[in-house]
This record gives structure tokens, sequence and C-alpha cells, in this order.
């Protein structure tokens, strides 16, 4: 095997037909929660590129070979961080971002904002919805049909190793450790509980088995009952 093709898939992992991923370390405080940016190809051949990670030549290099990427999208207001040279690298994309982004230091050719009806250029392959009642996140969720794998962000972590004693702590505090869930941090960010939960219902509609998430291990199958599991206390009073 040629040694590109060997750092290729160092960088890059399918998870599903069309569907890849990469990863790449994140601190947060004391904390390596992990990042993870999520690639679909469309049946047109444009790739998505969901919640960028770090611009990288390899990254791009691999990018390029598998077509030409067509949407660079901001999940949520808080994944910001490494859209900018993303957008100059491909400024022919449109760049996609949820109602209430902060503003990022280039003015994309093409800025979308987001709403619950997914763009002509991938309804009949996404299903996209906008969480409600956390308006400082409006995370936008997405469901890949044809492999039945949901996408989330910062909605639900599932992190099962820790670098240290206090790096365990501190996930375990934020009800982060080997738990596939929201983080105590993220239910503060809930202003609307009955938004919240309908939003929640309207996902657990979908047609889903396995879950990437941005932050922790992938769920290979049986996503939609541990989701459903992870949002139960929804039912309870507030």
């Amino acid at each position: 095997m040629p040694e590109d093709s060997k750092d290729m898939e160092t960088i890059m992992k399918k998870v599903a037909d069309n569907v890849w991923t990469v990863d790449r370390p994140f601190r947060f405080f004391i904390a390596n929660l992990g990042v993870r940016m999520t690639i679909i190809k469309l049946s047109s051949g444009g790739l998505i590129l969901h919640s960028p990670v770090s611009y990288e030549d390899g990254i791009r290099k691999q990018l390029d070979s598998m077509g030409e990427v067509c949407a660079i999208v901001a999940p949520n207001c808080m994944h910001n961080l490494f859209l900018c040279d993303w957008i100059n690298a491909y400024p022919n994309a449109a760049y996609y971002k949820p109602p209430g982004m902060p503003q990022i230091k280039i003015s994309p050719p093409k800025e979308i904002t987001f709403g619950d009806d997914a763009p002509s250029a991938w309804q009949d392959e996404v299903e996209q919805y906008m969480v409600k009642g956390m308006p400082q996140y409006n995370e936008v969720v997405f469901c890949h049909k044809a492999s039945r794998t949901l996408i989330l962000t910062d909605l639900a972590f599932n992190i099962n190793s820790a670098n240290s004693v206090s790096e365990k702590l501190f996930l375990r505090l934020n009800g982060a450790y080997r738990r596939f869930g929201p983080t105590r941090i993220f239910k503060t960010f809930i202003k609307d509980r009955n938004a919240f939960k309908a939003s929640i219902d309207h996902i657990l509609q979908w047609d889903f088995d396995s879950i990437i998430l941005s932050h922790g291990e992938i769920i290979c199958r049986g996503g939609k009952d541990q989701f459903r599991e992870a949002f139960e206390w929804l039912k309870n009073d507030p």
C-alpha cells in the first residue's frame, strides 16, 4: 500500500456507505473531550462537512479525492472554532449555520441560516431538525436516511475513557463519563423544557440505529433505544 494511502486511512474512518468521520483531540478545561467531523457524500457527488475539525492538508487531500465539498455545516452555535479555514479552502461551498450563530471572522460567499426543513441539496437523503428550547445552542440534528445514522453534536456525549484521575473526576461531575446522554452543563442551557422534550420526541420519530457524536464513542447499533433511554428523564416533573 502506498504511504499516502496509509496516511489517509489514519485520518478518515468509514462508518457507513457514504459516511466518514475524522477524529481529533480537543481539550475543554482539564479534559480531552475529543472532537469529530462527519462527512456525508450525496448522490450528486457533493460532500457535506459537518462540524469541521482543525484544517489539515491531509484531510483536504482525501476530501478532494472523494468529491466536491458543497456544504460546510456549523451544527450548533458553539461549534465554530475551525470554520474559517475550511470556508477559505472551499469558497464555492455553501456555509450553513443555526440561528444565533456568532459572526465568524470572514464573510462566506454563500451563507445560509438553517431551519427545520432540509435544503433541496440533501432533503431526499438527510433529515434535519433544529432542537428547540435552548436558544444559546440551537443545535441542528441530522439523520442520514440510507445508513440509518443519527448525527449529533453536543446533544449527547459518550466518553468511556480518561487519561487521568482528574480528567475522570471532571467528566463524572459533568455526568459525561461512561454513559450516553446529555451532560449536566448542557442541561443548564435548556430554557424551555416542553419545547426541548417536543424536539426529542420529533427525533425519535426518525428511523435510525447508529449514532455519530462529536464527543465520545460512536454507537454502531441499538442507538434509538439508547437515545430514548438517555432522555427518559424528560418524562419526570421538572
